[in-house]
């Protein structure tokens, strides 16, 4: 039997309310404050994110995410670089949805 995956300090709920998916990405589109892609995760299923977003909600690795990091994900603005992977960790409390999204190189 697998073991529950501890969450990170910087997702800001209880572990009862969260969920999350890890996997690769596709169907990539990113805009300033929007972004969509689905991920095939490692579970097997196929879960889809479509979102309005704010740096903050992003993480690279684990650490902090800046604007630059932008680069190292996507070859060019919006486009991804072929098999990234990613954890979203979707946080509902009291009807209250939220995600963080940590890309994972």
């Amino acid at each position: 039997m697998a073991e529950r995956l501890r969450a990170p300090d910087f997702v800001p709920c209880g572990r009862d309310q969260l969920t999350s998916w890890q996997g690769e990405v596709f169907n990539y589109h990113r805009i300033e404050t929007q972004i969509a892609f689905g991920i095939r995760t490692v579970d097997g299923t196929l879960e889809r994110l479509d979102i309005a977003y704010a740096l903050e909600q992003m993480r690279l690795n684990g650490g902090l995410f800046t604007l630059p990091d932008w680069k190292r994900l996507e070859v060019s603005p919006g486009v991804l670089k072929p098999s990234v992977r990613v954890r979203v960790w979707r946080c509902d409390e009291q009807g209250a949805i939220s995600f963080m999204i940590d890309w994972l190189e």
